[in-house]
């Protein structure tokens, strides 16, 4: 292999780990809107129990 073909290489080495990191990086600050329906839905239910309905039954 001569110094040439290794240049070759090494450049292209870097410009595909260049690519990937940018396209990671697009790829994680992509925006997901997530719609309000879906947002009730993923809210914590209380946990707190009313034992007095429990006692009515």
């Amino acid at each position: 292999m001569t110094g040439k073909q290794f240049l070759y290489i090494v450049i292209a080495t870097f410009a595909t780990i260049i690519i990937w990191v940018v396209s990671d990086i697009l790829h994680s600050s992509s925006n997901v809107k997530i719609p309000p329906e879906t947002q009730q839905l993923l809210e914590p239910v209380d946990p707190t129990f009313d034992t007095s309905i429990v006692n009515e039954l």
